[in-house]
């Protein structure tokens, strides 16, 4: 038993009923939850930052901190998005059902890779024949362009590990290994090793992590630990990182990779720049059974409604005091500048936002967004010059460049609001300053007909007061009980007699009902309306 076992932090598998019958028979497919509908795939990988519209009344060193939500808080998937997903949902599953525990497929598999590990040869005969039905993916694309922040955003919808006690498996849904720069096979076997280690709480890059091992017994063991986890899916990143020399060649990468689909059914996908390209897609037309899923190459985004869309949905997370609406000018900028790369997008649109803070304007325009992309966006202009020109092969020259440091930036940008001023405010008129608190209530969903008259009545009882701390009033205000209207004692009609002589019921039930009206006019309780109509 693992210490991650032992801890609990690895749950139990708990089994689901699944819509096809060689999933529902399959431990470790039925430990995952049902395939989901498309939309709740969205609702699941999308990512939105906290935002409330009262915080652009907070202090610029404040605001720089919530405009670094948008790094790592806004994701919004699209078409391409939900295509890798579908994919991925596809190949853990079908990966699968020929490493089936409760068919002795499992076992099978098991046995074999014992073989191959003793021969320290991936092609060693085995002891039984057995089925693959792993699939083989590439993904490729510029820097930027949200490959790793998208499989994360996939891979996030799955637990991990699971442990099956009926089987004693702890399965391993899927690992992520990212390649070393200029780094060899021995050296991606040995990250493999680190990385279960981590998740499980296992000990394997102590037994079989020791590069002296020597190539072929490492890939035999790392495959071996792959089956004995039930690994679903091995992401390798960064692959454009491999060093083809000191892997051994070309020929010697193929192999590996090719073995890992074919011979031990362990489903696999290679995540690079266009760099890696040309040598994976040689690898995936050997592999037998890629053809069903093949390679996805991702650009920038097109100038598209789909781009206008999602640009519209970011420029709602606007910090500044005069937020700016998205204008046809504003849009044609962006994209420009951008070229659709959507990490170069989100930290074009955050640095803006601190820029504007710092210099006082606190509105994002066109000229604004040239200047902080010629400021920090150096490294990769000529990348994304690559992008304007529309060639490949500059492309692919340029392709791979390290994105910008910008939390780094924001850190620096943000100290910087320390030593700047603070201008008082200046002081609203009352109508305007009420409008604008109505108009801050209303976006925080209070109804029109309640901010209103609260704004107002607010604004004259505290005239000198920031917006701010009016908003704080008013939502303490919302927030207390509303007082009960006191209730009124019921008296039943018998025991009207029983009541004050000032009491209408009382005089009621003091004679005849037919003679009421006489009694309440004796008693002065009706109006005259003679002398009103002399009068008329």
């Amino acid at each position: 038993m693992t210490e991650e076992l032992q801890r609990g932090v690895i749950p139990l598998a708990r089994y689901h009923e699944q819509q096809l019958p060689e999933y529902q028979d399959n431990p470790l497919i039925s430990a995952l939850h049902p395939i989901p509908d498309l939309q709740e795939v969205v609702g699941l990988m999308q990512q939105l930052p906290s935002f409330e519209p009262q915080e652009a009344l907070l202090d610029g060193r404040l605001r720089a901190h919530a405009i670094a939500r948008l790094l790592h808080g806004f994701f919004q998937p699209l078409s391409h998005h939900l295509e890798l997903e579908s994919k991925i949902s596809l190949m853990i599953r079908q990966g699968y059902i020929g490493r089936n525990p409760a068919s002795g497929a499992w076992y099978a598999h098991l046995q074999n890779g014992y073989r191959r590990v003793e021969e320290e040869d991936l092609d060693a005969a085995v002891y039984q024949s057995v089925t693959s039905t792993a699939n083989s993916l590439s993904l490729f694309g510029c820097s930027g362009c949200g490959k790793t922040r998208t499989l994360e955003r996939i891979l996030g919808m799955y637990p991990q590990a699971l442990h099956h006690p009926d089987y004693n498996i702890t399965q391993l849904v899927y690992l992520k290994v990212d390649c070393p720069i200029d780094g060899d096979l021995d050296e991606l076997c040995l990250s493999f090793f680190n990385e279960v280690d981590k998740i499980l709480g296992t000990h394997y890059s102590r037994s079989h992590g020791r590069k002296k091992l020597g190539t072929k017994r490492l890939m035999a063991s790392m495959c071996q630990v792959a089956n004995l986890h039930a690994l679903g899916v091995l992401i390798i990143d960064e692959v454009q990182n491999l060093n083809e020399a000191r892997s051994g060649g070309a020929e010697k990468m193929h192999n590996f990779f090719v073995s890992l689909v074919n011979t031990i059914g362990v489903p696999i996908i290679q995540v690079g720049t266009h760099r890696a390209s040309k040598f994976f897609q040689r690898t995936f037309r050997a592999a037998r059974r890629v053809s069903g899923l093949g390679s996805i190459r991702w650009d920038r985004l097109p100038r598209d409604e789909h781009w206008k869309r999602l640009l519209k949905r970011l420029w709602k997370y606007q910090w500044l005091r005069n937020a700016a609406p998205l204008d046809d000018e504003l849009e044609s900028t962006m994209y420009d500048l951008t070229q659709g790369v959507m990490d170069i997008v989100i930290k074009l649109f955050a640095l803006a936002q601190i820029r504007a803070i710092v210099t006082g304007v606190e509105c994002i325009k066109p000229l604004l967004l040239r200047r902080v992309f010629e400021d920090e966006f150096k490294p990769v202009h000529p990348m994304l010059a690559a992008l304007r020109s529309g060639r490949p092969e500059l492309i692919a020259k340029y392709d791979d460049l390290l994105m910008p440091e910008i939390e780094g930036r924001l850190l620096t940008l943000s100290r910087s609001l320390d030593n700047l001023p603070q201008p008082k405010a200046p002081a609203l008129p009352a109508d305007d300053k009420a409008k604008r608190l109505a108009s801050l209530l209303e976006e925080m969903e209070i109804p029109r007909d309640i901010a209103i008259p609260i704004a107002d009545e607010l604004v004259v009882e505290y005239p000198d007061i920031p917006l701010a701390a009016l908003i704080h009033k008013a939502t303490a205000y919302l927030a207390q009980d509303v007082p009960k209207r006191p209730s009124v004692s019921r008296v039943k009609r018998t025991e009207w007699r029983c009541l004050s002589e000032e009491d209408l019921r009382r005089r009621y039930a003091d004679g005849p009902e037919s003679e009421a009206y006489d009694r309440f006019k004796q008693a002065g309780l009706i109006l005259d309306m003679r002398p009103l109509l002399r009068a008329s």
